[in-house]
């Protein structure tokens, strides 16, 4: 094998070794994306539900106070 094909070859490796490295980091930036959005997803969930619930607390004592009732 040639000294040029030799030092081809190397760069070729070179590159491919720093491909490899760049695509574990990108699948390690994913999964800590996937696990934020996992964590995003249920804390909003928890906060439509207090929503919810404080709406309806609202409505009843909007609903008492038309009736007169002291709260």
């Amino acid at each position: 094998m040639s000294e040029d094909m030799r030092a081809e070859l190397q760069h070729w490796q070179a590159r491919t070794d720093e491909m490899q490295v760049a695509m574990e980091r990108i699948r390690e930036e994913r999964d800590e994306f996937r696990n934020r959005t996992l964590l995003l997803e249920s804390t909003n969930q928890m906060l439509l539900d207090e929503v919810k619930q404080l709406r309806s607390m609202i409505e009843r004592v909007q609903v008492a106070m038309s009736q007169g009732q002291e709260l």
